[in-house]
């Protein structure tokens, strides 16, 4: 399937990742500890960790609904965001950050209901599923403002550290989404 290349809201640009993101995503995004706390990936000590993964993240976002997350006002790449069609018309996320000076400001809201109304409208879902640590509240708040409704947990080991850990899911139907939209 073939995805878009952008979504487009207020104040920022979901985008295919470019080799002139590198300092701007390390610096903003893949570098912090704070930040991968709640993450299955590992802060990238320097710059040529973070080219290693740059590359690996152009690659994968070429045939996935993947991208990189940048900030219009300054055009910087200050996270990076997800989905994936688990099965057919159900999608879920495969993650949604951004950098720790970037929280707050109504970003995640903005990345999370751009991914679900163009999945819904351009993609024909049923179902959008989104998930995180139980510990991470402002995440589940978000979640939950932009329409998502707690459906379960489940309970994981996440092998960057071992640490077992319970994750909640929230999903939005088409259904809630076209109610919403009234």
């Amino acid at each position: 399937m073939e995805y878009t290349k952008q979504i487009e809201t207020k104040d920022l640009i979901l985008g295919k990742a470019k080799q002139e993101d590198l300092e701007s995503i390390f610096n903003n995004y893949w570098c912090s500890e704070k930040t991968s706390k709640y993450m299955l990936w590992v802060p990238q000590k320097n710059l040529q960790e973070a080219q290693d993964r740059l590359d690996r993240t152009i690659n994968f976002q070429k045939d996935h609904l993947a991208f990189m997350v940048y900030e219009k006002k300054t055009g910087q790449a200050i996270g990076q965001a997800g989905m994936f069609e688990k099965e057919p018309k159900v999608f879920e996320d495969m993650g949604i950050g951004i950098g720790e000076k970037f929280v707050g400001k109504g970003y995640g809201k903005q990345i999370l209901n751009g991914l679900v109304d163009y999945i819904f409208s351009e993609l024909d879902a049923n179902v959008v599923i989104c998930s995180c640590h139980t510990d991470n509240i402002p995440s589940a708040k978000m979640q939950q403002s932009c329409g998502l409704k707690y459906d379960h947990s489940e309970m994981y080991t996440r092998e960057k550290d071992n640490l077992t850990y319970k994750s909640d899911y929230y999903k939005i139907t088409r259904e809630d989404w076209l109610a919403k939209k009234r």
